[in-house]
């Protein structure tokens, strides 16, 4: 058996840590973010109302997971009606 020589370890000292630049905070308030749900409504309350293609395009939703919402805002209390126009069929929140 050979014996090993212990390699001494060097050290280097680290270097200052640099003040971390930060942006000025604007006086303006960011929007309020709106969820998929809040959407949903939104484009049902509109006048032309929505198709499950519009609403699962603009949610990333799927087909049945739009029409499983709508249920849910009818069993809700929403008074949604659907109406076929030009052989598409449009959905829509009536307010009072």
């Amino acid at each position: 058996m050979t014996k090993q020589s212990k390699k001494s370890i060097e050290t280097v000292e680290a270097k200052p840590a640099e003040a971390v630049k930060t942006t000025p905070e604007t006086s303006a308030e960011p929007a309020p973010k709106i969820t998929k749900k809040a959407l949903v409504e939104q484009l049902l309350k509109s006048e032309k109302g929505a198709t499950i293609e519009e609403l699962s395009k603009q949610t990333g939703w799927q087909a049945h997971t739009v029409r499983g919402h709508l249920s849910i805002l009818k069993k809700a209390g929403a008074d949604i009606i659907s109406e076929r126009v030009d052989g598409v069929r449009y959905y829509r929140i009536i307010t009072a």
